[in-house]
């Protein structure tokens, strides 16, 4: 993976790499992917998503796409339209 140098990409990688964990994972409008299930996928593809984290989520919540979950992040409708029908 390229080298990113400012905050504002390593966030925005972050955040690209939670959505593509929804999909990967067939995550649907309403579920829950935990962070069990997400810390893994984003220590394999972005070793550095602890740094940014918080605000790439931030970021997706602000967007729509998530809402906080005791537990994880849960798919909104407008995630869920993002995901699965950009796919064309």
């Amino acid at each position: 993976m390229v080298e990113l140098h400012s905050e504002a990409d390593n966030i925005e990688n972050a955040a690209q790499c939670i959505i593509e964990a929804f999909k990967e994972m067939d995550v649907r409008e309403g579920n829950v992917l935990t962070y069990q299930q997400l810390y893994p996928y984003l220590q394999e593809r972005y070793p550095r998503y602890k740094d940014v984290q918080k605000e790439a989520e931030h970021h997706l919540a602000k967007e729509g796409y998530i809402n906080p979950a005791p537990d994880g992040l849960m798919l909104t409708q407008v995630g869920h339209n993002r995901i699965y029908n950009e796919e064309a």
